[in-house]
């Protein structure tokens, strides 16, 4: 077997990006990473491509002199300088490739660091995990630095686990959820405060909407608190959310939802009829989007994930065998499959957009900040959508 030392267009990204991504909607929070100025300005701007609210985040710009003799001292005076200027209520300071590599003590100069603001050290450089482990290291920190037991527990209440995610979707979640009489405690760490992360332990229930990045943290919950927690997947469509709202329902002893409402799920299989479908994007939003298509009686051809997370079987299942699914593809494999399978209709993010333009393909954005995209709401967002798209070259996959 060859190995492929050149690879175009990795569809992961480092762990960096994953810790910056857990913090960056964290209110009253400041991210200093420790190195390089670079690692700051490409991880910001694509966060700013993909939506999420401009971050508080800033770099030690580590220089030549400081990989040769060290910078710990610099680190202190940052993370002093930054508290002095912008009294935050945390300070997260991350590591990155440069800083890991020439073994800096980030915990040192933290615990050295005199401040009114909490200060977290997080080791976040690139090469040691993905962005996944990112992800999920982040949120088990947080809960490990800011959560005790035991904790006086209000009934009928939630933290939704794993949404990194704030704006129109957690709001709908939030909405939905009080439908069924059921009040979000905290979300890990959508438009978290200092105060909503310490206060995690006082919900009833811990929903884990996305497992690779908050399975650990809510398994942490439930040793350090008791708290029992379920994986949910996150609600795309009428019949989703309805579902969604029964499984959280159930979990607390409560009656399931009984409300009346527009069934959007003709309304989207009508719109989505004749159309040659392609899913690129994280397992989380993949299973998500396939079970909408599934509950439409409609599969899409093409299935494109990041990484497998042990969804590869349930994955299979939902689509189908006649749908072809790719773990990790390089960006022109992701191409010529896209032509092969004479897809019409893409739903990914901003790395698909240019892609599908050059093919000739249409693209419906699920993955940016700003787009609703779950619950009752998102569904009539996504019919919305998908009218205004044409259906082009229908045919078959080969």
């Amino acid at each position: 077997m060859t190995t492929t030392r050149a690879v175009k267009i990795p569809r992961a990204t480092c762990k960096l990006f994953g810790a910056i991504k857990a913090l960056a909607t964290i209110k009253q929070c400041v991210v200093l990473v420790h190195g390089p100025k670079g690692c700051v300005y490409h991880i910001n701007y694509i966060l700013g491509m993909r939506g999420d609210r401009p971050s508080e985040i800033y770099s030690t710009c580590l220089d030549e002199h400081d990989v040769i003799f060290g910078a710990e001292e610099k680190l202190r005076e940052a993370i002093e300088e930054l508290d002095a200027q912008l009294r935050p209520d945390l300070i997260a300071v991350l590591s990155c490739c440069v800083s890991s590599i020439i073994g800096e003590d980030i915990a040192a100069a933290v615990k050295a660091a005199e401040t009114d603001a909490q200060v977290v050290g997080i080791e976040a450089g690139g090469f040691e995990g993905d962005f996944r482990t990112g992800y999920s290291e982040t949120l088990r920190r947080l809960v490990e630095e800011f959560v005790r037991g035991p904790c006086v527990v209000e009934e009928r209440s939630v933290n939704l686990i794993g949404l990194l995610r704030g704006g129109p979707d957690l709001r709908e979640l939030v909405r939905i959820l009080d439908l069924v009489g059921v009040r979000v405690n905290a979300a890990l760490t959508a438009d978290a405060t200092v105060e909503d992360i310490e206060r995690l332990g006082s919900a009833a229930l811990n929903i884990v909407v996305c497992e690779p990045a908050g399975k650990e943290a809510a398994e942490m919950l439930e040793r350090i608190c008791g708290t029992p927690f379920i994986v949910a997947d996150i609600p795309i469509g009428h019949a989703a959310t309805v579902r969604f709202l029964d499984c959280v329902a159930e979990s607390l002893g409560l009656p399931d939802y009984a409300g009346q409402g527009p069934d959007s799920d003709d309304a989207c299989r009508e719109v989505l009829a004749g159309r040659r479908v392609a899913i690129v994007s994280g397992p989380t939003r993949a299973i998500s989007m396939t079970l909408f298509l599934a509950g439409l009686d409609l599969a899409p051809s093409l299935i494109v994930v990041d990484f497998d997370s042990d969804t590869l079987k349930r994955l299979r299942d939902l689509a189908g065998p006649e749908c072809e699914i790719l773990i990790e593809p390089e960006q022109e494999e992701i191409r010529e499959r896209l032509k092969t399978c004479r897809i019409d209709l893409v739903f990914g993010g901003m790395l698909e957009k240019p892609l599908a333009a050059s093919l000739g393909i249409e693209h419906l954005d699920m993955m940016h900040g700003s787009q609703r995209t779950l619950g009752f709401a998102g569904a009539e967002h996504l019919i919305a959508a998908l009218a205004k798209q044409k259906p082009r070259r229908p045919g078959g996959c080969g």
